[in-house]
């Protein structure tokens, strides 16, 4: 009896033994995923948080190196529904991207003038209520172009800047103001 005696508490030391290797060993591994899953976790998470801001610097510099100027710009931000500044990236964007993306972004100025032709005179807050042009030189325009009113006179200087003819207004308004 001794001697099962003492098998059973060598086998029961050997167990206990066993079980703090077997705790530790299973206390390391759980910790190991734990942070294997913490990890995973922190990445998912920077993947689902709002991206950064791409810098625009380049397309920016092609856009303004371009022939497209402010109010082309300001026509297809109208037409897209974004602000000025991410239309000139955006069209600085096509011409990075080849004649093909240029060809389609004429398309696009070409519907977005289209369009916006068809509102001259029925929206408030027009290219013309935007641009530097007064009053005053709507009067003078008016005048010197023929028109019957200051009002006709902006609504054809909305068109002209529509079209991408703002050096028409200003060479018109300089003759004008060299005729009074």
């Amino acid at each position: 009896m001794k001697y099962k005696l003492q098998v059973f508490l060598l086998l029961l030391s050997l167990f206990a033994s066993v079980s703090t290797s077997i705790n530790a060993v299973v206390a390391q591994e759980i910790n190991q995923n734990f942070q294997l899953i913490t990890d995973k976790t922190e990445k998912e998470a920077s993947f689902t948080k709002a991206p950064k801001p791409t810098d625009t610097s380049k397309e920016l510099q092609a856009f303004f190196r371009s022939q497209y100027d402010y109010w082309d710009a300001r026509i297809l931000a109208n037409y897209w529904g974004q602000s000025v500044e991410d239309a000139k990236a955006r069209i600085g964007r096509k011409i990075l991207w080849g004649r093909k993306d240029v060809a389609i972004l004429e398309q696009f100025l070409l519907d977005a003038r289209v369009k916006a032709l068809q509102s001259v005179g029925t929206t408030p807050n027009s290219l013309y209520n935007q641009s530097k042009y007064k009053y005053d030189d709507a009067a003078l325009l008016a005048k010197f172009w023929g028109d019957p009113s200051p009002w006709d006179a902006k609504l054809r200087i909305e068109r002209n800047l529509i079209l991408g003819n703002d050096e028409i207004i200003e060479e018109a308004l300089q003759y004008a103001r060299t005729s009074k």
